[in-house]
């Protein structure tokens, strides 16, 4: 996979030291060339493996024009035990994650309440 907006990751990094270390494993778990996935499962058990913290998918269906991208699902990874959520596209036929957003437990409670139906 490749990561699209790693700076995101880094100001966020810079922004909320306390979610510094699990931010950073995010980065080197999936942003390698070689992984690919074929199933919304193996993604899961990649992360939930490496942190014991979960991965949750909204289907495009669900999302609100302003967070759709094309025909992508959005992917959303817990980070330190919820503090933090990175909410993603991925498109698993070219391997890339793009990121939308890094967001507090809280945000991430208001953009779901305004961008998922």
């Amino acid at each position: 996979m490749r990561v699209i907006a790693k700076s995101a990751v880094i100001g966020a990094m810079l922004t909320h030291s306390q979610w510094q270390p699990a931010l950073s494993l995010w980065l080197v778990t999936f942003d390698r060339p070689a992984l690919r996935f074929k199933s919304f499962g193996q993604l899961r058990q990649v992360w939930l493996a490496t942190t014991g913290w979960n991965v949750d998918r909204v289907p495009c269906s669900r999302l609100r024009p302003t967070s759709q991208k094309g025909p992508l699902d959005i992917y959303v990874f817990d980070i330190k035990k919820n503090e933090c959520r990175i909410v993603t596209w991925i498109n698993v036929n070219n391997g890339t994650i793009f990121i939308k957003a890094i967001l507090s437990h809280a945000a991430y409670d208001k953009w779901c309440k305004a961008d998922v139906k």
